[in-house]
C-alpha cells in the first residue's frame, strides 16, 4: 500500500533524511516498518485503555545504533497523539541528565505537547501552559463563544469552577497554587479580558526556572525546583492536568542514544540515574503517576552492563520481551523486528515517498531489483542484515541519483555505491 504522505511533507522528510543519518522525528511513522504489531498493542492497551482509567507503567526500550529507537518512539507518540494523549519526547543528555530529578522535571514542562486534535487547533507548541491553555480554549468552544471575543461571563465562571481552587492534599502545594494562578490567568486572557497579564514569572517557576522574587513570595511560591522536590511537583502537574482538566493521559519517552557512557560505571551519578528510573517504575506501580506510560530507550550494552548490576532495577524490567499477546512486559527489544524483509519494506516506501516529493513515476520492477540488489550489497560489506538507519541513509542517495537517470545496476555497481556512500563515524552512531 503506498505511503500517505503530502508532496510538502514528502519533501521535509528527505530533505532531513538526505543530510545526515538521523532520525526523521514527527516525520517517522512515514517509514516506520516491523513495529506495528508493537505499537498497536501498546494502543489498545494503554492508550485506549489504562491510561484513562488512572493506571500507568514503565517500559523499558532497547536496540543498537541505528536500530530505530528513535523512530519507534516519534511513531508511539503519533498514535498516542492521535488518542487523545500529550506526549513529550526528551533526549537525555547534556540538558538533561538522567541523573537529575530537576533536569527531568524542566524538560518534560518544556517539550510536553498537547493531544493531535488540540495542535490542529493552533495548540501546535509545547510546554505545560499550552496544554492548559489549548483545554480552556476548547471548554469555550464546547459553549458556543469563540476565544478572544468578550467571552460571557456566565461561561468564563463554569470554566473557572472547573479549574477549581484550592487543593488540600496536592502533592506539592506550591506547584499547585501556581497551577491555579496560571489556569486563571490563561481563562482569562482567553476569555478577551483587556486587562489580562499572564505573569511570566509563575509561568518561568512553574517551567522549572531556578527563580526567586517577592512577588513570588506573595503567591506562597518560595522554593524553585530542585532534586528534592523535583518528582512531587511532577505528580501534581499530572494529577492536576488529568483532574481538573480532564487529560486522558501522558507519554513521555526518554531517548538515550550514546548518552550513557558520559556516566562512569559505578559512579554517584550512574547510581542516581538508576534511583530515578526505579522512582519512575514504583511509584508509577502504587499510582502516583497516574495516567502515564514512562518509555526510556537504550542500546542493550546498557542493560547488560549497567542494569544487571542493580538487582531492584533488573529484576523489574527483566529479560523477556514484550510481544503484542503480552503487553504489560517492560521490556521492548527492537531488535526482534530487524529482518530483510523490514529493510525491502521501509526502502518499498521510501520509493513512494521519492515519487510522491518529486512526481515521479519509478519503473516498479527495475527499482525493486535495484533495491534488491542495494540490500544484497550492504549486507555483503557489512556481513549482517543492514540496520534501517544504515539502509535509509544510503538508498536516498541511491535514489537521488535515479532521479537524474533511471538504469538498472548491477552486483558490482551495487558493492561500489555502498562502498562510496559510507557515513560518518560520527554519524553513524548518532542514534
Amino acid at each position: 500500500m503506498a505511503v500517505q504522505i503530502d508532496r510538502a511533507d514528502a519533501n521535509i522528510l528527505l530533505r532531513v533524511l538526505t543530510n545526515a543519518p538521523i532520525a526523521p522525528g514527527k516525520y517517522a511513522h512515514f517509514i516506520n516498518v516491523g513495529t506495528d504489531g508493537i505499537i498497536d498493542a501498546l494502543d489498545r492497551n494503554y492508550f485506549q485503555g489504562e491510561l484513562a482509567d488512572g493506571l500507568g507503567c514503565f517500559k523499558y526500550l532497547e536496540g543498537d545504533y541505528g536500530s530505530g529507537k528513535s523512530q519507534f518512539i516519534h511513531s508511539l507518540a503519533k498514535r498516542a497523539s492521535e488518542q487523545d494523549v500529550a506526549t513529550a519526547i526528551v533526549t537525555v543528555g547534556f540538558e538533561c541528565p538522567f541523573s537529575s530529578p530537576m533536569a527531568i522535571f524542566r524538560a518534560i514542562m518544556e517539550s510536553i505537547q498537547p493531544p493531535l486534535q488540540e495542535q490542529l487547533a493552533g495548540n501546535d507548541e509545547k510546554g505545560v501552559e499550552i496544554l492548559i491553555r489549548a483545554w480552556i480554549e476548547r471548554k469555550i468552544k464546547e459553549q458556543g463563544a469563540e476565544p478572544g471575543h468578550n467571552v460571557p461571563e456566565i461561561i468564563q465562571r463554569q470554566i473557572e469552577q472547573q479549574i477549581g481552587g484550592l487543593w488540600p492534599g496536592a502533592p506539592d502545594p506550591q506547584m499547585a497554587r501556581a497551577l491555579l494562578v496560571i489556569g486563571k490567568s490563561l481563562l482569562n486572557q482567553a476569555c478577551g479580558a483587556s486587562e489580562a497579564i499572564i505573569d511570566y514569572e509563575i509561568l518561568s517557576w512553574v517551567r522549572g526556572d531556578k527563580i526567586r522574587s517577592p512577588a513570588l513570595r506573595n503567591e506562597g511560591l518560595s522554593e524553585p525546583v530542585q532534586d528534592a522536590n523535583a518528582f512531587r511537583r511532577l505528580k501534581t502537574v499530572f494529577a492536576f492536568l488529568r483532574s481538573r482538566m480532564g487529560f486522558k493521559g501522558f507519554l513521555i519517552a526518554f531517548d538515550e542514544g550514546t548518552r550513557t557512557s558520559s556516566f562512569r560505571r559505578g559512579s554517584i551519578a550512574q547510581r542516581q540515574a538508576i534511583e530515578n528510573m526505579l522512582s519512575m517504575i514504583n511509584q508509577n506501580a502504587e499510582g502516583d503517576f497516574g495516567g502515564v506510560l514512562f518509555l526510556y530507550a537504550a542500546t542493550p550494552d546498557f542493560r547488560s552492563e549497567v542494569i544487571s548490576n542493580y538487582r531492584a532495577l533488573r529484576d523489574r524490567i527483566g529479560s523477556v520481551a514484550f510481544l503484542p499477546g503480552s503487553p504489560m512486559v517492560p521490556l521492548i527489544d527492537i531488535g526482534a523486528a530487524h529482518s530483510r524483509d523490514v529493510i525491502l519494506a521501509i526502502g518499498e516506501r521510501l520509493l513512494d515517498i521519492f515519487s510522491r516529493a518529486h512526481s515521479k513515476e519509478w519503473d516498479k520492477a527495475l527499482q525493486q531489483a535495484n533495491l534488491e540488489k542495494i540490500v544484497v550489497a550492504q549486507e555483503k560489506v557489512m556481513f549482517e542484515t543492514p540496520s534501517p538507519r544504515y539502509f535509509v541513509y544510503q538508498y536516498c542517495r541511491f535514489l537521488t541519483e535515479q532521479l537524474k537517470t533511471e538504469q538498472m545496476i548491477n552486483t558490482k555497481q551495487a558493492i561500489d555505491f555502498v562502498n562510496s556512500h559510507e557515513p560518518t563515524s560520527s554519524d553513524s552512531m548518532n542514534d
